[in-house]
């Protein structure tokens, strides 16, 4: 599906996550490390940005926390990926969930035609 003009939202607040291109989320660990999360906009593209700069661990289950309202945008249904709202042309909302294992790389659009997966493994 080739989709123009969308931004990603907070599935809680309904706060704008884009910031200069990339998605703004806060992460935290399991050890009490916090920071900040800028991941690419294009679905399938896992390239990120870590403040501070860190490597999490193969298989580690990271927290992604909404920079606006603090809360966990992970999924009810799929405790394992994390749960945004990509608003098309301002128009249509579509489901996004990625994965918050590190270095587990699949991404699920939800619309109501169905379910399209990028990355790795896609099966769900």
């Amino acid at each position: 599906m080739k989709l123009d003009k969308y931004q990603f939202y907070c599935p809680d607040c309904s706060q704008c996550l884009d910031d200069k291109g990339e998605i703004h989320l806060k992460y935290g660990r399991s050890n009490g490390d916090e920071g900040d999360v800028y991941l690419s906009t294009t679905l399938g593209n896992y390239k990120k940005r870590l403040i501070p700069d860190v490597t999490f661990e193969a298989g580690e289950l990271v927290n992604f926390i909404c920079p606006h309202c603090k809360s966990k945008i992970h999924s009810a249904e799929r405790e394992n990926f994390v749960h945004l709202v990509m608003r098309v042309e301002n128009k249509f909302d579509f489901e996004i969930l990625f994965s918050r294992v590190a270095g587990v790389q699949k991404t699920f659009l939800v619309t109501e035609d169905g379910v399209e997966c990028y990355g790795k493994d896609c099966e769900v």
